[in-house]
């Protein structure tokens, strides 16, 4: 999951949806958007879920609403600023960590650097790809 502190929706992807054995008719209604492609996305719905950070002892749950939307993104989902401001979270990009306030102390998220260079790898094939089909 990606977390797009300047990035307004939070966003999932359909795959992981149907992992949740979520159908689609539990998905709600929803309007178009636009500005995280070039062209507008039509979401197949929203749906509201809990989102948990920290351990087992020190977290914290809040529901967080997802559009529903098939992306051509390397990862699983976007969690948006709204849902940050839901977790009182704050991003410290200088050292890669995810921090909020949880019932013991500070709950504090670091990067997966694996994940993240993954991510990165897939984005610049998918990019060749594209490229190679459509260049």
């Amino acid at each position: 999951m990606l977390v797009g502190g300047g990035v307004g929706l939070s966003l999932i992807s359909p795959k992981v949806v149907g992992k949740l054995q979520i159908s689609n008719e539990e998905l709600k209604d929803t309007g178009t958007f636009q500005g995280i492609n070039p062209c507008r996305s039509r979401p197949k719905g929203k749906i509201t879920l809990p989102v948990i950070f920290g351990e087992e002892l020190d977290y914290r749950t809040e529901r967080v609403v997802f559009e529903v939307v098939e992306l051509p993104l390397p990862y699983n989902g976007i969690l948006g600023h709204l849902a940050l401001a839901n977790f009182t979270a704050a991003s410290h990009y200088a050292y890669n960590t995810l921090k909020m306030p949880g019932p013991m102390g500070v709950i504090s998220v670091p990067l997966d650097k694996k994940n993240a260079v993954m991510c990165v790898d897939k984005m610049y094939w998918d990019a060749v790809a594209a490229e190679a089909t459509y260049g």
